[in-house]
């Protein structure tokens, strides 16, 4: 269900430029997912006044505002600590956050987060949390299993360079002895730090971050470039290799990414050069998880939806909302307000001069993601359709294939869906904002044609098979992890509770990524607890 903006839809008639076709048919295309307008009636207050409405009033222990990765794992560790008392408050229509997911005719498709690889084994949290979903299935020498049905299986990733598809991400195509040599010399520096204890007897990255040791964090106040230039690691393969995981895990280049955030995005899921690193993964993505967790919370009766929470008084635990369905306000009683919204937004929210973060202090990349689905699975010459396709040159990251773990199953049918991924980039405030207004104003054929033209330059005969397009905008898609972002004093404040208001987001945790989602939510559910008076020992 959509509503809004977000809603809008068009037939689009676009000529296959690449491949000089014209397509068959228009395009079918719509925005989805996240409404702008919803989030910018906050910023701007243009909501009603409630005064003289009669509205709705409630009293609940625990108010968690946001419905996404970080909520249900809150609402989850509450439910699981036997606290069933809390209400979850979410603006959009439906809940997931930035892992929200949608569905075309022939697959569910991820709006965003569409992973999560297999935890190590003393990562004790998730795995309980996988074991409550249903996601394992049994253990071997102590090393849980999962359900092979979701794990993504090969070819995982292959990427394209001067027209020719390779396995991997590397491009060792054509690559010098020296190239050959620092890529070399690369994972063997890798191979010195995976798995390493600190003198502080924790791992040199771990997740969630802040369970990393204080070792090597003095890293995070230099670029990844710099350490590489340290390292007198020049080759351009080995840097747009680096530089494809820092745009795709952070949304920021290899410039603008802090050194301590690229060893950790190699190291705290293990290298995959010396660990099996298998990679959980649904049509819909990570959507799957966090609708799961919902269910295990049981959240059916204590969630709503379409509803903005616009005043907080953080000493007593007021909050005022807004119904937008049913256009009248709401008013919530706590004890405990658990912020699992973006945190930028609280500060719309709560009382002027309560707020010790400045506004604007936290910076984040706005993502375009476009899901297509086309009549025929596309191919290319070369190494064979992975899960991850992905150009080398273009600022796009390519595509996921959607549907791809149907090669387990006895689903498979023609064609395809496939979600191609793009954050915007910027070089400083001035240019996020530009990119953020673009974003959001340019209009649907605009980004459709875009679309279609990023997949023709990888698959030049693709126009003719796209049938339909659901492009998703996400304005603030991640906290950008530039240097002295993840252990300096600005991320540390925007974490800080406010009175009553525990923030946990991933953009407060550090890093755009399940694992650290979810530790935030269960993190301020288990501090909610003990302000309640019922502390428990933590699952983390």
């Amino acid at each position: 269900m959509l509503s809004g903006a977000a809603s809008a839809s068009a037939s689009v008639s676009i000529g296959a430029c690449r491949s000089g076709e014209a397509t068959a048919a228009p395009i079918e295309a719509q925005f989805v997912g996240q409404d702008p307008a919803r989030a910018h009636r906050l910023r701007d207050k243009t909501l009603p006044a409630p005064d003289g409405i009669r509205g709705e009033s409630l009293r609940v222990k625990v108010l968690i505002v946001g419905g996404g990765a970080a909520g249900m794992a809150a609402a989850w560790r509450l439910h699981r600590g036997g606290v069933n008392d809390f209400l979850v408050v979410e603006l959009e229509n439906g809940t997931g956050g930035t892992a929200r997911g949608g569905a075309l005719p022939r697959s569910a498709y991820p709006m965003g987060a569409h992973y999560l690889p297999a935890p190590p084994v003393h990562n004790r949290g998730l795995w309980t949390l996988l074991g409550d979903l249903g996601f394992v299935v049994g253990a071997t020498a102590g090393t849980p299993e999962l359900d092979p049905r979701f794990l993504c299986h090969a070819p995982v990733e292959r990427h394209q360079h001067e027209g020719v598809w390779s396995a991997g991400l590397y491009p060792a195509r054509g690559q010098t002895d020296d190239e050959e040599a620092q890529w070399a010399r690369w994972r063997k520096h890798l191979r010195t730090l995976d798995g390493r204890m600190g003198a502080d007897g924790r791992r040199l990255f771990d997740l969630p971050v802040q369970n990393s040791s204080t070792e090597l964090r003095h890293l995070d106040r230099i670029s990844a470039e710099a350490y590489l230039d340290g390292l007198g690691l020049t080759s351009w393969r080995l840097r747009w290799t680096m530089d494809y995981g820092c745009r795709d895990d952070y949304g920021c280049t290899l410039g603008q990414t802090s050194a301590f955030a690229l060893l950790h995005h190699e190291l705290a899921r293990g290298l995959e050069d010396t660990h099996d690193r298998f990679i959980l993964t649904f049509p819909e993505g990570n959507a799957r998880l966090v609708n799961t967790m919902a269910d295990a919370a049981d959240v059916s009766d204590r969630l709503r939806t379409s509803t903005v929470v616009h005043s907080i008084d953080p000493d007593s635990g007021l909050a005022h909302g807004w119904d937008l369905d049913n256009d009248l306000p709401v008013r919530v009683q706590a004890d405990v307000i658990v912020w699992a919204a973006p945190r930028f937004v609280l500060q719309h929210v709560l009382p002027p001069g309560r707020d010790p973060l400045a506004l604007g202090a936290i910076e984040y990349t706005p993502w375009l993601v476009a899901s297509v689905q086309v009549r025929h699975a596309p191919g290319g010459f070369g190494a064979l359709p992975a899960w991850d396709n992905v150009p080398v040159g273009p600022d796009h990251l390519g595509y996921v294939r959607a549907n791809h773990t149907e090669a387990l199953t006895e689903q498979r049918q023609p064609g395809a869906v496939l979600s191609f991924y793009q954050p915007l980039l910027a070089a400083d405030t001035a240019q996020l904002k530009a990119q953020r207004t673009r974003l959001l104003s340019t209009g649907l054929a605009d980004w459709t044609t875009h679309v279609v033209d990023a997949l023709s330059e990888m698959h030049p005969s693709i126009g003719p098979d796209i049938e339909r397009i659901d492009i998703a905008r996400w304005g603030h898609g991640m906290a950008r992890n530039t240097p002295g972002w993840l252990f300096g004093s600005t991320r540390a404040t925007a974490a800080a509770a406010v009175g009553c208001v525990l923030p946990c987001a991933t953009d407060v945790g550090g890093l755009p990524l399940f694992e650290q989602a979810f530790a935030g939510g269960v993190n301020a559910a288990e501090e909610a607890l003990a302000r309640m008076g019922q502390p428990q020992d933590t699952i983390l």
